[in-house]
């Protein structure tokens, strides 16, 4: 019952962050002069418009996944490798401010409902984890677009030529429990942080 229970509190959480991340993508980069996520219908806050099942999953599976990424295009920016940087960074820096708040509200109504505590971990867990797990240069995470914008062409084209194989690499090792090691500490730390 009580791995149940999890599961339901789960859901709302991994739904919000996820929807919270993307509709921050597409809000930046329609600001910064982008048409297509207003034309793709992503311009909003319905969660059912930011919700892919592979990326849910794998969150509520593993704390590593995605919502459905929305689709920008650079030809509208009017500094592209700036704009793109500022589109690929935001949706990161909107969770950890979410984290924040939530961390904010659990000190102030610690004693008052622990399913709502639950609730409140749930959130800050997974908008923590969202925003840690983007910095990886893979496809569809934000760290693919801060390269693009901060690498020199030659060099991030190099890169791409490997990325789906560092994809398939980096998913393994999700799989095998072994990029625990790596994230597991900074989801913490950064956690312990707020807690304070």
């Amino acid at each position: 019952m009580d791995i149940l229970l999890n599961l339901l509190i789960r859901v709302p959480c991994i739904i919000f962050a996820t929807t919270l991340h993307e509709f921050v993508r597409a809000a930046v980069s329609t600001a910064l002069g982008d048409k297509k996520p207003k034309n793709d219908g992503r311009l909003t806050i319905n969660p059912v418009k930011h919700f892919e099942p592979i990326g849910f999953i794998l969150l509520l599976a593993t704390g590593f996944g995605w919502g459905q990424p929305v689709q920008t295009n650079g030809l509208f920016y009017k500094n592209r490798k700036r704009d793109t940087l500022i589109t690929a960074v935001c949706p990161s820096v909107a969770n950890i401010l979410a984290a924040i708040l939530f961390a904010f509200l659990l000190r102030v109504i610690s004693a008052e409902s622990t399913i709502l505590n639950i609730i409140l971990l749930g959130l800050i867990q997974f908008n923590v984890s969202l925003a840690v797990y983007n910095i990886v240069p893979i496809t569809p995470m934000d760290g693919l677009k801060v390269m693009s914008a901060v690498m020199p062409s030659n060099t991030y084209f190099s890169y791409i030529q490997y990325e789906k194989i560092i994809q398939m690499i980096f998913l393994l090792l999700l799989f095998l429990g072994y990029t625990n090691a790596i994230f597991s500490p900074i989801i913490s730390t950064i956690m312990g942080i707020l807690s304070l």
